[in-house]
């Protein structure tokens, strides 16, 4: 039996000693003291940003610590949180990391004020887990908050998780959900009288997010024909924040189109509203949709984790140090808007577009996506490699095969549609000239394409009410799932629009 070590962990101002078996991983010990850390290769030790400071009694450097910390963070005591282990008594300082989002936002009325019941609209996304403050009286969406999914350290993107659901962490994926989910609502500000005063909250996300807080069996889920397990809407009763109330989750649409696509249909108004439209929510995955005002198209691509920062070298997400837009100033040295200024840190979706377009714009990227040269430093550290392109390249080419698969199927070409919607966590983020530019939207009018924040959060206000909530079942059974992985016409198109 291993014996127990001494280990202090330290995140902000919040200082706690825990005890943890010798031997085991400085991952290991932070959750098991109910902190989090993202570790998006799902802790293959791939991708480098797991970093913590670790002082004290610790395991030798890894191989893959080696290759991917710079000396000068080795000399600072960084570690791989999925590499390092305890070896005896130790010191760990967590990094404090602010979710910078358009999901957080506060209305014109102070919680404390407001008078229940209320509602609670989640949209649980892979990345980032949101809830919205909603008043039953009149469905008014007070004031939102966010938070980082907690699956996260199981790694960054639905395969790894479901991965590890299947090899026996189904009940820890949920309990990591609900904790986030209990997080986002804690953020909201309520008072501790007001919480007994939330009468029902809806759920939504893409199907593996609503099979992994279910705790449904994701195996259909990762292999072909890739569909879930079920479909059906669930109203249940669940005790949360310390309250008993109803949990509704909405219908999902299919293969990995989930209740958060179903959201985003019903508030951009594709059953209702009679016309041509398409909308793409994007962010840590990715869903399109078009419609002729009469039928309605749906399909997942598999196009955000690139720009989410996962497989880019430098890349992170939307937080403080994140590159979000590249220029170039009167002299010609390339300027970057840069989140709470400073130095960059890293790139974040927005900030790729936005500099691979530029690069595009100064013929330093041929149209089969070659660099030159195979390396653009932004900062001495903080760098644009050839394999970034690389998975730009696929990222593109994949969403805009996917709206131009669906338009043929309804007979439509792009200048047909009245309207074209980017949003999601990193589509509302998209320069619509650097979409249009790099061909991720079809070539359309510019004043016809628009970036909204967070139709799937609004979506999902809405069916707090009872009808919104029986039109969106309506509406999820009307949507044709379209299965891109078996069209040829997408394959075809995939390829075509890997150029720039």
């Amino acid at each position: 039996m291993r014996r127990m070590v001494k280990i202090k962990i330290k995140c902000g101002a919040k200082v706690i000693e825990v005890k943890g078996k010798k031997g085991a991983l400085v991952a290991e010990v932070i959750q098991a003291a109910g902190f989090f850390v993202e570790h998006p290769c799902a802790g293959r030790g791939i991708c480098g940003k797991c970093r913590v400071k670790a002082e004290g009694k610790l395991s030798r450097l890894s191989p893959s610590e080696r290759k991917l910390l710079a000396e000068k963070y080795l000399q600072a005591g960084i570690r791989l949180s999925c590499q390092a282990r305890v070896r005896g008594d130790a010191e760990i300082t967590l990094p404090s990391e602010a979710v910078v989002t358009d999901k957080i936002f506060t209305g014109a009325y102070a919680v404390s004020k407001l008078k229940g019941p209320f509602g609670i609209a989640v949209d649980l996304g892979t990345t980032t887990v949101a809830a919205f403050l909603v008043t039953l009286k009149d469905g008014i969406i007070h004031k939102g908050h966010a938070v980082l999914n907690q699956q996260a350290i199981y790694g960054a993107e639905v395969i790894s998780r479901m991965e590890s659901a299947a090899a026996g962490k189904s009940r820890e994926l949920k309990r990591l959900a609900v904790a986030s989910i209990e997080e986002a609502v804690t953020g909201l500000g309520f008072l501790e009288k007001q919480l007994c005063e939330i009468e029902r909250a809806v759920v939504v996300g893409n199907s593996a997010m609503h099979h992994l807080l279910l705790g449904l069996p994701v195996d259909s889920l990762s292999r072909l024909p890739f569909q879930p397990s079920e479909k059906n809407e669930r109203m249940f009763n669940s005790r949360w924040f310390g309250n008993e109330l109803e949990i509704w989750m909405p219908r999902l649409i299919g293969g990995f189109v989930g209740s958060d696509a179903l959201a985003c249909l019903l508030y951009l108004g594709f059953g209702a509203r009679g016309k041509a439209l398409a909308a793409a929510d994007l962010g840590t995955n990715g869903e399109v949709m078009v419609t002729d005002g009469k039928r309605i198209l749906v399909a997942s691509t598999a196009a955000g984790p690139a720009f989410e920062g996962v497989n880019i070298e430098c890349g992170m997400r939307a937080g403080a140090g994140a590159v979000t837009a590249a220029a170039r100033d009167k002299h010609g040295d390339l300027e970057f808007k840069v989140i709470g200024g400073g130095e960059p840190k890293g790139i974040a979706g927005s900030g790729l577009l936005s500099l691979v377009n530029l690069l595009r714009s100064e013929s330093k990227l041929d149209p089969s996506g070659r660099l030159t040269p195979d390396k653009i430093f932004l900062t001495n550290k903080v760098f644009l490699a050839q394999a970034d392109i690389r998975e730009v390249q696929k990222a593109k080419a994949a969403i805009r095969a996917a709206f131009e698969t669906l338009l043929g199927k309804l007979k439509l070409k792009a200048g047909d549609l009245d309207e074209l919607v980017l949003t999601g966590s990193f589509g509302a983020r998209i320069e619509v000239k650097d979409a249009l530019e790099l061909g991720i939207a079809p070539a359309m009018r510019p004043e016809r394409v628009k970036a909204f924040a967070n139709a799937a959060g609004m979506g999902c206000g809405m069916m707090l009410e009872p009808e919104a909530f029986v039109f969106a079942r309506e509406l999820a059974q009307r949507a044709e799932h379209i299965e891109l992985y078996a069209d040829r016409e997408f394959m075809d198109k995939f390829i075509e629009h890997m150029r720039f």
